[in-house]
Order: C-alpha cells, then sequence, then structure tokens
C-alpha cells in the first residue's frame, strides 16, 4: 500500500512542480518588468516548498503497516 501511495503522491509533487516553474517561466517572460505580478514569486515559490514539506511529513506519518492491501 505504501508504494502506490508513494508513487502517486510522487507523480503529484512532480506535476505541481512543473506546473509552478511554468508558471514563473510565464512570469518572467512574459509580463514587462514594472509588473506587479513579480513580486509575487518569492512568496509563491516559499508557500510551495513551506506547503510540499508539510505534506511529505504528514505522508510519513500515516501508518501505512495498519492498512490491508
Amino acid at each position: 500500500m505504501f508504494s502506490i501511495a508513494l508513487i502517486l503522491y510522487s507523480i503529484f509533487i512532480v506535476g505541481y512542480g512543473a506546473l509552478a516553474a511554468a508558471l514563473v517561466y510565464h512570469v518572467r517572460t512574459y509580463t514587462i518588468p514594472e509588473d506587479s505580478l513579480h513580486t509575487f514569486i518569492i512568496p509563491f515559490l516559499t508557500l510551495s516548498l513551506v506547503l510540499i514539506i508539510l505534506s511529505l511529513y504528514f505522508f510519513l506519518r500515516i501508518p501505512w503497516d495498519t492498512f490491508a492491501t
């Protein structure tokens, strides 16, 4: 059960990373430097990193051996 959940969790994290990278690339490439949208990149990445660390912590706290396969 743990391996299936780990695979799905990894796919989700990789997909989120790709989406976040595309958003940051889009903001840096296609907006003008004076646009206030540039100020949201650092808080977005910081909050994303904090939430990913929290999700990993809670994912690892699940008692996987109690689930039936």
